[in-house]
């Protein structure tokens, strides 16, 4: 007996092709997760770079002073390059289409106090998503 003509898999050798030829993933898509430092600070980043291009926001991330910068620069890098060379995007067309942070988990801490008691210090971490798309040109407006 043959296998049935209509497999899923048909016409693909592996997992990444299918994945590639089906379009699973996001275009132009980045996230860092479990960043050890608090969402309320990355945001305060993140805020500065939505919706600029993105060599605009590469170059305002480089004199930010915030050290909250550079895990957004490496997020924001990497979310260029999958564009550049998964999506076949224009690297002079990008922009910061959407940028956002959320809380990842929290480490809890004991600090010792007086008379045995204990305070609890809260390490908060982040995960940072950033989505960069392609700007339409305008035709016809000079």
């Amino acid at each position: 007996m043959t296998a049935p003509e209509t497999t899923p898999t048909q016409g693909f050798r592996n997992k990444k092709q299918r994945k590639q030829q089906v379009k699973l993933r996001r275009p132009g898509y980045a996230v860092a997760k479990y960043v050890r430092m608090s969402p309320r600070k990355v945001r305060l980043v993140v805020d500065v770079i939505r919706g600029k291009s993105v060599a605009e926001a590469e170059d305002l991330l480089r004199f930010i002073p915030k050290s909250a910068s550079e895990p957004v620069a490496k997020v924001l890098k990497s979310a260029k390059s999958n564009a550049i060379h998964n999506d076949e995007m224009l690297e002079d067309r990008l922009f910061v289409k959407a940028a956002y942070v959320d809380a990842g988990p929290t480490l809890k801490r004991l600090l010792p106090r007086a008379r045995g008691s204990a305070n609890i210090i809260k390490k908060r971490t982040s995960h940072i998503t950033i989505i960069v798309g392609e700007r339409e040109t305008r035709r016809g407006n000079k």
